[in-house]
């Protein structure tokens, strides 16, 4: 070829998934192709001569889809769409647009199933994927932060949470946990926060150190961070994936969570810490869409962290056994097997 062939991306810029599209980007550039990321693709961009194929990678609501629905049906090169969504879009809103007429590849069964009670067409599911490399230089550079945490905060177990402060993320019941804990075993635990600081009025000012803003911190340091505590716990009431989970599991941390959808999906009992939910849920997220909550009493995720401190201090031989599964399990969704899938839809065989 006298002139490489490019790939356009339209990324959700959002922090998890917008990592999501740099592994895409990734995988395409080792394809021998060059990836462009454009907010919006117009049908000058489909028409350049070097353009070879178009992958649009957003959230499935009117608003974020509705620029892509003529150059989606007006384009006669390989394209892609590829959705997340947390609950189900509003179906006036669908029926009223042309997002029917297309197709789309779902980020999890979760989403699919979603999408597929409004009208809108699921042609495939790929799966959300991790960079075991990088995961892996995470986990051999984070000695001098895994030794500061042991330093600042002893013998305690060290318990992460990494994410924003809204109503699906569950922060009011994890800080109703730590104050159930606070009571019960004071001394044996801290919960680390990585979140934005409207959530510091929500916690005890026991045991719950606010560490950074939700952001702030660049990916790796996020994985380094992941790989030099003793858990994950991940409180939420609803997500699209739920990557975060996935990640501590690729840096050899097991973590806390509800056994809700779609998380059911790549998660496992064998070496992270689950509770039940005891109700699905719509709540009106806006205009736009209806969040599927999976709601659970705080006492549920007290008791599963409770359980999850004492393994961890009592049984040092077990906690170990749960850390090397968690990575050997995150090994089956390096982002070079999940994307592989992706990337025949707009017809690149990756080898």
């Amino acid at each position: 070829m006298s002139e490489k062939q490019k790939v356009l991306v339209s990324p959700l810029l959002a922090v998890s998934t917008l990592n999501q599209a740099n592994l895409i980007k990734k995988l395409i550039l080792s394809s021998g192709y060059d990836c462009e990321f454009k907010s919006t693709i117009t049908i000058h961009d489909i028409n350049r001569k070097d353009t070879y194929a178009v992958l649009w990678f957003q959230l499935a609501l009117v608003e974020f889809l509705n620029d892509a629905v003529f150059p989606y049906i007006y384009c006669n090169k390989p394209k892609a769409i590829y959705v997340t969504i947390e609950g189900i879009p509003k179906k006036p809103n669908v029926i009223a647009s042309n997002l029917p007429r297309l197709e789309y590849i779902a980020n999890s069964e979760f989403t699919a199933n979603c999408l597929k009670m409004v009208g809108m067409k699921v042609i495939d599911v790929v799966h959300h994927g991790v960079d075991m490399d990088l995961a892996n230089k995470a986990v051999q550079s984070c000695s001098l932060l895994r030794q500061k945490l042991m330093n600042q905060f002893k013998d305690r177990c060290k318990i992460l949470y990494v994410g924003r402060n809204d109503p699906r993320k569950g922060l009011p019941k994890l800080a109703k946990a730590v104050g159930i804990l606070n009571d019960t075993r004071p001394d044996d635990f801290v919960l680390i926060l990585v979140t934005e600081e409207s959530a510091k009025n929500l916690f005890p000012k026991k045991n719950v150190v606010f560490y950074a803003p939700f952001g702030s911190l660049d990916y790796f340091k996020v994985l380094q961070l992941m790989a030099s505590v003793d858990y994950l716990v991940f409180p939420t009431l609803c997500e699209g994936f739920g990557l975060p989970v996935l990640e501590a599991n690729s840096v050899g941390t097991p973590a806390i969570h509800t056994w809700c959808p779609p998380l059911t999906e790549f998660s496992s009992k064998e070496f992270n810490f689950v509770y039940d939910y005891v109700e699905e849920k719509t709540v009106s997220a806006g205009a736009s869409q209806w969040w599927l909550f999976h709601d659970y009493p705080p006492e549920f995720l007290a008791e599963m962290m409770d359980y999850a401190i004492d393994v961890f201090k009592n049984d040092k031989k077990q906690y170990a056994e749960y850390c090397m599964k968690a990575l050997e399990h995150a090994e089956k969704w390096d982002y070079r097997k999940v994307y592989r899938r992706l990337l025949k839809h707009i017809n690149i065989e990756v080898s």
